[in-house]
């Protein structure tokens, strides 16, 4: 078949086929397949419409009889043996490796380090392509505790992996005969520690980014800042570098004195190598194929060939190898942003003559068509990034990444003038990244839009698509802001359809061992958040430091609140001094607006807990103190703050007790109130009873006398714990109190975070992040 620019059509179908058969539920890719087809009946475009379901065939059969969609071992195994088949990652005194067993499935191997030793021996000896026997507990990836967290046993699935192994020990290794494919992946792995080794890691870091497609080594929060801004691309190894590196070994064949057809058949052999030893990620893959087709095609002499054609040829090869690509991220991102860019090239560059506009205009428009894949993975979208793209796209394409192929090279055959190297990429790399980190921490920078429900998406297609037609109708410079139009509108959208709402949600966060309960009102009338979760950090050598530790207030809290567009907190209330309770703070404060921290006179802050909260003041935010006795509102809702009244010499008895009526019905939150808080409040408020009881200390004895729940005689009772936590919470004999006095028991180590919703008059119904 001619190449006649309907390849692009095929992908396209390709791709919708892919999530028509992998989707849970089918029904809208279905359904958008369907109205495609009639489409192409009512055209007549029959011989069309038969490569349609040519297409949907092929990926079906693909599926059914090719590819590995079920796993072949059990939780019973306790031994496994493979190779070891990516890169080792070596983070503080864990290391993570994938390995694929003899029985062809691949699992994720989890080892905790025990010596510095240790740790340094298997650095240097750990090969990819070894053959390895781990002895272990297989366990299935955990899935998500909260209503918005990161799905990883959905995302290891879609990469073909069902298991995750502990290691009970130190895995036996010994090294084998090595495939073409394991000995270029070595290749790499040895260039990525020869880089790290020999560079500083400012340099390091951008060098394996940039040359080898290893971003592991990254600065957490600077690549974060990257992500915010939309720059991320450029960290990336992309089509650019495959033009780059392979234009100038065409050219040196050439003046060297070969043929173009030897040339060109040297550089398809060369292809698939580099695409491996650069880390074989969606976009260089698509970009090898893409270049390999060319060649290909030259070699044939078949010169009808659109780069349209070839990107839409990639894209359909690389989803009948493989259809879960298509909900890989980096895949989506790649050929959306390569078939924008080769559509609205042209026009851009017809009818705008300034450079520095022809990219912000060209920035703009991929920001845009990148908006229903970017904002419902992250919730957050920062405009400013199309102005610095101005500055980092040229300045990372045609400075940094040349000087780090010059320092790479030099460096194999002149070691010492690394050091050189290293200072001249630190010394560029300083002022810009430290402005980028400057902005990343400006909460102003950024658009919260929070999760997006499906009509939201629908709506926002619908706006980005209606703009871009706008636009090339008229495309001329007062039309630009048909461009911008549909951030503002999909965010008044959501902000409007926010104001509207009824409901009001009460969420107790999955923290762990800990608390951390958001309160959302009606209408969106205000924010309450009480505690903020928190792991108690022991001290630790420097070697078992993670690169980017685990933090409940940023890595959970944080994400569910720009989850729900809960950018500002009219309060935050922490309990008690306890770090279950308060070191998530660290997490939060200066990444959302706080507008009043309330704790208890008997919080004693510690030092670390005065910095941050200096750095809230800063940024705006009241400090108060609240005790028994006082009434606090947010809107129309009244919180009554019913304990400490004075201190107690049991820092639990010093948390703050709430009161509140939402929804019709009376909610107690307790912190850690033991039975000796409780019997005190019982004496100075005789006529106490509440329908949903948050129990105190997570379910410990020490709480929740019978006393208590005869008083109160609550229809809920909700304990947050921790799933296998050290301290037994919660305690048998709470759980048989409660029982018998027919309380229904609602627990987050169970059942993960759990969610009320409400209006004026009643709880409306509620759900857990358990539920499929």
């Amino acid at each position: 078949m001619p190449f006649s620019g309907k390849w692009h059509l095929f992908a396209m179908s390709g791709c919708l086929a892919a999530w028509t058969c992998l989707s849970t539920n089918p029904i809208i890719p279905a359904a958008l397949f369907a109205v495609y087809g009639i489409y192409l009946i009512i055209l007549r475009k029959y011989q069309f419409f038969g490569t349609l379901l040519l297409i949907l065939l092929i990926i079906k059969i693909d599926l059914v009889f090719f590819q590995k969609n079920d796993t072949v071992l059990s939780d019973r195994q306790q031994v496994v043996q493979g190779r070891i088949t990516d890169l080792p990652i070596f983070d503080g005194d864990r290391l993570h490796f994938k390995l694929k067993t003899d029985q062809g499935e691949s699992i994720m191997i989890d080892v905790k380090l025990q010596t510095e030793q240790q740790k340094r021996l298997l650095l240097r000896e750990l090969k990819i392509g070894m053959r390895c026997r781990v002895k272990g507990k297989l366990e299935r990836p955990e899935p998500p505790s909260n209503f918005h967290a990161f799905n990883q046993r959905l995302y290891l699935e879609r990469h073909h992996i069902y298991w995750r192994m502990k290691a009970a020990q130190i895995p036996n290794y010994s090294d084998a005969d090595l495939s073409l494919l394991d000995w270029l992946r070595r290749v790499r792995q040895n260039q990525i520690t020869f880089i790290s080794t020999h560079f500083t890691s400012t340099a390091a870091e951008m060098m394996n980014a940039l040359l080898l497609g290893s971003d592991d080594q990254m600065d957490p929060e600077l690549a974060n800042a990257y992500r915010i801004f939309g720059l991320v691309h450029l960290l990336v190894v992309s089509g650019m570098h495959v033009a780059v590196v392979f234009g100038v070994l065409f050219y040196l064949l050439r003046r060297a004195g070969m043929v173009r057809e030897y040339a060109s058949l040297l550089l398809l052999v060369l292809l698939p190598v580099y695409v491996v030893i650069t880390g074989a990620e969606p976009s260089i893959v698509r970009s090898g194929i893409t270049a390999g087709c060319v060649l290909i095609f030259t070699l044939m002499k078949k010169r009808r060939l659109t780069v349209s054609d070839l990107i839409a040829l990639a894209c359909l090869l690389m989803v009948f190898y493989d259809p879960r690509v298509v909900y890989d991220l980096g895949f989506q991102l790649s050929f959306t942003v390569t078939f924008v860019v080769l559509i609205a090239g042209p026009t851009v560059l017809h009818s705008y003559q300034s450079p520095l506009l022809r990219m912000i205009i060209l920035s703009l428009i991929c920001e845009l068509v990148t908006f229903p894949i970017i904002v419902p993975n992250f919730y957050q979208l920062s405009l400013v990034g199309i102005l610095l793209s101005v500055f980092f796209v040229p300045f990372i394409t045609f400075v940094i990444l040349p000087l780090c192929f010059v320092a790479y090279f030099f460096a194999l055959f002149f070691t010492g003038c690394s050091v050189f190297f290293s200072y001249t990429v630190d010394t560029l790399l300083f002022a810009p990244h430290q402005f980028l980190l400057y902005l990343s921490r400006w909460m102003p920078m950024q658009l919260t839009y929070g999760a997006l429900s499906g009509w939201q998406i629908g709506l926002s297609v619908v706006l980005i698509f209606t703009s871009l037609i706008i636009w090339e109708c008229f495309h001329s410079l007062k039309f630009i802001f048909a461009l911008l139009a549909p951030f503002f509108l999909i965010f008044g959208v959501i902000w409007t359809t926010d104001q509207l709402d009824t409901r009001g949600s009460v969420t107790f966060l999955d923290v762990g061992q800990g608390d951390s309960i958001l309160i959302r009102l009606p209408h969106n009338a205000g924010n309450m958040l009480i505690d903020t979760g928190g792991t108690i950090e022991f001290g630790q050598e420097k070697w078992r430091e993670r690169n980017r530790p685990f933090e409940v207030g940023r890595d959970v809290v944080l994400r569910e609140l720009l989850a729900l567009r809960a950018t500002h907190l009219d309060a935050l209330v922490l309990t008690h001094r306890d770090a279950d309770h308060v070191e998530g703070l660290k997490g939060i404060a200066g990444k959302i607006v706080v507008h009043q921290l309330l704790i208890s006179p008997y919080h004693d802050p510690s030092a670390k807990d005065r910095a941050l909260f200096e750095l809230m003041i800063r940024d705006g935010t009241t400090i108060n103190e609240l005790h028994s006795g006082m009434i606090m509102k947010i809107g129309e809702i009244a919180f009554h703050a019913l304990s400490p009244s004075r201190r107690s010499e049991e820092s639990n008895d010093n948390s703050i007790v709430l009161y509140v009526t939402l929804g019709g019905k009376k909610w107690m939150f307790t912190g850690d109130l033991s039975q000796s808080g409780e019997k005190g409040l019982l004496e100075r408020y005789s006529r106490l009873d509440t329908d949903v009881l948050k129990l105190g200390h997570h379910g410990s004895r020490t709480s929740t006398s019978e006393e208590w729940l005869t008083r109160l005689n609550p229809a809920i009772g909700i304990i947050s714990s921790g799933r296998g936590n050290r301290y037994g919470h919660p305690h048998q004999e709470v759980i048989e109190k409660l029982t018998e006095h027919k309380v229904r028991i609602l627990r987050t180590d169970q059942l993960r975070a759990i969610r009320f919703w409400f209006d004026q008059q009643q709880i409306i119904n509620w759900e857990h992040a358990s539920s499929p």
